[in-house]
This record gives structure tokens, sequence and C-alpha cells, in this order.
């Protein structure tokens, strides 16, 4: 119960996602050129878009991850903002400019994100204007980028936690199983508590399936008469 009470209350947290959005939505409408914006991560070299004022930034990610470039993976991976009218996008990214511009998209502005060690990205506006965005638009970006990733980073503080209580709470679940193993392989082999529990760990490591499912199976065999089971190897 006060597991489930600690999860609950970490799900308090669920609006975060939901704040990007608002500061996405708004974005659009401070900026005077900026048709549509978006949040995408870069996980693994692959760009996930996390939220977007409108479905076209999907089809604007997923033609950078087709390219293996474009405004959004150069700030991603560069760390520094990207601008880029029309001129600037067929010069630089030839391949997603022709994309881009089959969807009415001229110009664009990618602020990078670092969300955390592992997981980077960018807060992207995109315009259909050729000379869409100015210094003073990246200023405003670079300010709704701090509260982006602030953001972000809780929610996935968050997320770590809920998984991290629900491991635990598997663990504690499995813990008479356990434990009843554990007597199992003592009486088995004539050994202490903590030789009998490595016994089993080596045994899950061997196989490479899970302690408590080691656990379990040793349990549920029957017990000859007269003498208790061994475990495996």
């Amino acid at each position: 119960m006060a597991l489930r009470r600690l999860s609950d209350s970490l799900d308090e947290g669920d609006e975060l996602p939901e704040l990007v959005r608002r500061l996405v939505d708004n974005v659009v409408k401070i900026v005077p050129d900026a048709g549509s914006a978006g949040v995408t991560v870069v996980r693994d070299g692959r760009l996930e878009t996390e939220v977007c004022s409108n479905p076209l930034v999907y089809e604007l990610d997923h033609a950078q991850f087709l390219a293996g470039a474009g405004p959004c993976l150069d700030a991603a991976r560069s760390g520094r903002v990207v601008r880029a009218d029309r001129a600037e996008t067929r010069r630089r990214w030839p391949e997603f400019a022709e994309r881009a511009e089959q969807f009415g998209t001229a110009s664009s502005l990618a602020a990078p994100l670092r969300i955390d060690e592992e997981t980077a990205g960018s807060f992207n506006l995109y315009s259909e204007h050729d000379h869409g965005f100015d210094s003073l638009d990246e200023t405003l970006v670079e300010v709704f980028t701090t509260a982006v990733e602030t953001a972000l980073r809780q929610a996935r503080r968050g997320a770590r936690a809920r998984a991290e209580i629900a491991q635990l709470g598997r663990a504690l679940r499995s813990r008479p199983t356990i434990d009843r193993a554990v007597g199992i392989v003592m009486a088995a082999r004539g050994l202490t508590a903590e030789e009998a529990f490595a016994v089993l760990v080596r045994q899950s490591q061997h196989e490479n399936v899970k302690l408590r499912d080691i656990a379990a199976r040793l349990v549920a065999r029957p017990v000859p008469t007269g003498r208790p089971p061994r475990p495996g190897p």
C-alpha cells in the first residue's frame, strides 16, 4: 500500500508533458512567422517527436531522419542554435530541403536540448516564409528551451522513480519464494543462507533467468520422500 501511494504521488508529474505541450503551442503564438513547433529527442541515433503543435512536425522530423541531416539533428548534435532560411536549407541539407518544401516549409529555427547524459534533442520552429526567423526569435526560443529542458528532466526523473518502485514491489512479492528456495538449497547441500543464496544467483546468471523465476521453479519441484531436491548447477 505504501509503495502504491508513493507511485500515485509520482504520477502527479504526468502533467509535465502537458506543460511542454503548452510551451510549444505558445511559442507558435509568440513568434510571428512560426507556423509549427515541436520538441524532438535523439535516442540511439534516432529522432523521435516528443511533442508537436501539429502533425506537420512529425513529417519534418521523419524527413530529417531519412536524410540523416537537418536543423533538428544539427542542433541536437552540435549543441548550438541552428537558424536557416530557404537558401541555406537547400545548401546545407538538400535532401531534407526538398521534402520540407513539399510540406510548405521554407525556414527553420532549432535550439538544442540537453535532457540528460544519454538523451539530447532540440526545440524546433518551422515557417513557410523564406526568412521566417531572426536573432530576436533566437533569444525567445532559448528562453522557452530552458523551461522545456526543466520539464522534461523532471518527467524523466519521475518515470525512472516509478520504474524503480515497480521493481522494488516485484522484489518484495518475490521474497517469500526466494527465501523458501534458499531453505531448500541449504537443506540439500548443507550450506549457510548466504552460500545457498549465492548458488541461486550463480544459477540465475548461468541460465540468464531472473532469480525469482529460478526460485519459483525450485520451489515448485516435487520433493522426493526423505530427500530434498537439489537445485541446478
